[in-house]
């Protein structure tokens, strides 16, 4: 397997985020061209969130994903009513490569405790028990909403243990140097999780450019991680700023073309 196979795309609605977080650019690139773009083989997308405008069509996006590996889809809601999946599960005896669902911005300060632990283990039940096949359950979590307090840590690791795996993400670019300690604490909140990295192509923290200084630390710290078997992959954010010339995106492209066909 090459390493560009374990990198996934963070995929919104094209142009979703014109003229927001700072950005005055204005994008057209689709998730399926930044996936061609950054060259890598799978994407999570990811159709409303907060952008209540750019609901999507998903059998389109489907079938525009057709080439790539694997795809998985936002499904926070699925916490409050596990029936939400069975569509996904439906779209998957249509599309071979459909393989998980991801619930993104898992802890939205605090309103995760809406949420019964019961349901998760309901929506993992059915995600690797039904007609069609085994899909996997995927959290988002943040640097900055865990390693402030070891009681807190513990009880949500209660939530953690439903998800086959977990996405560690940095909000703040001025965060990253926190990675190395950040992921110490996280490797010991995900034993049995599989695990990947989050990177930011546009620091949408600090509403402005990601440096491609930043980004490149990022790759190459997490790659070490990949191949020492910490982690198993890398999602880039976002298709939605991908052709607006920002050096963070030159640098990912750059990278990529570098380390991208090493074997793992």
């Amino acid at each position: 397997m090459k390493l560009r196979d374990n990198f996934w795309l963070w995929g919104h609605p094209e142009g979703c985020y014109n003229n927001m977080y700072g950005n005055t650019g204005i994008s057209r690139m689709t998730p399926m061209e930044a996936c061609l773009y950054l060259g890598i083989r799978n994407t999570f997308m990811v159709p409303d969130g907060e952008h209540t405008d750019f609901k999507v069509n998903r059998r389109q996006y489907n079938k525009s994903f057709k080439t790539l590996k694997e795809v998985g889809w936002e499904c926070y809601n699925a916490g409050t009513n596990p029936d939400a999946v069975l569509p996904f599960i439906e779209e998957a005896a249509d599309f071979d490569n459909i393989g998980r669902v991801v619930f993104d911005d898992f802890v939205r300060a605090g309103k995760f405790r809406d949420i019964p632990v019961e349901n998760l283990y309901n929506v993992h039940k059915t995600l690797h028990n039904n007609d069609v096949r085994s899909l996997d359950m995927w959290m988002v979590l943040y640097t900055h909403e865990f390693g402030l307090n070891e009681k807190d840590d513990t009880d949500f690791m209660e939530y953690i243990k439903p998800f086959d795996g977990i996405i560690m993400w940095t909000w703040k670019e001025s965060d990253v140097p926190l990675i190395p300690e950040k992921f110490e604490i996280f490797k010991k909140m995900t034993p049995n999780n599989r695990r990947m990295f989050g990177c930011y192509l546009w620091n949408f923290g600090e509403q402005k450019e990601a440096t491609a200084e930043a980004v490149k630390w990022q790759l190459d710290w997490y790659r070490e991680r990949i191949l020492a078997g910490e982690a198993e992959g890398v999602v880039l954010h976002t298709n939605t700023m991908a052709d607006l010339d920002y050096e963070a995106y030159d640098a990912a492209c750059e990278w990529m073309e570098k380390h991208g066909d090493e074997e793992i």
